[in-house]
């Protein structure tokens, strides 16, 4: 509830009439930057909002355990690109009006890689910024304990954050 509530304090309801609205533009992934013995991966683009969380969570699942991999890699997982979508969504253009981002989902013998893609830096001064101290921060922790691996870079104006769980108990799926 709590990032429910610092959603709707951030992001207006309402475009202001002054401005034009503009297509928004999926971040891309760079594929050449996500290594590993893939055996399957997809990618998904959604509108920037408090249900795109909901459903990222679900397409995680539903995607890494057709897949075969164990119940409590999907758990961490799930938690971990909760987190990865809400700052995204907190942080970025992406939870501004009319903004996108982008999941990348990595599947290979032994290890799942997970990668939220966002539209970099948010319009205007309202809003925290990455490096905002106050009640944020704890998130990456959040990740990292869930996370094997865990890291972020930019891409042009994309912002990509990543996390990959090892998951040795693998079993071939779909």
């Amino acid at each position: 509830m709590a990032e429910a509530r610092q959603l709707r304090e951030h992001v207006p309801a309402e475009v202001p009439e002054d401005t034009a609205p503009t297509p928004p533009v999926a971040p891309t992934i760079e594929l050449g930057d996500l290594p590993g013995d893939a055996t399957d991966n997809t990618v998904w683009s959604c509108a920037g909002n408090l249900t795109a969380v909901r459903s990222i969570r679900a397409r995680v699942r539903g995607f890494l355990s057709g897949r075969g991999h164990a119940e409590g890699a999907l758990d961490d997982a799930e938690l971990a690109v909760s987190e990865l979508a809400t700052n995204a969504l907190l942080h970025s253009r992406s939870g501004q009006t009319g903004g996108v981002m982008t999941l990348f989902l990595r599947s290979g013998t032994g290890r799942l890689r997970v990668a939220v893609a966002d539209q970099g830096e948010r319009d205007g001064v309202d809003g925290h910024s990455r490096e905002d101290g106050e009640d944020y921060g704890r998130g990456r922790l959040i990740v990292d304990s869930c996370a094997s691996r865990s890291g972020e870079y930019w891409s042009g104006a994309t912002h990509v954050a990543w996390f990959e769980i090892d998951d040795p108990g693998t079993v071939g799926g779909e």
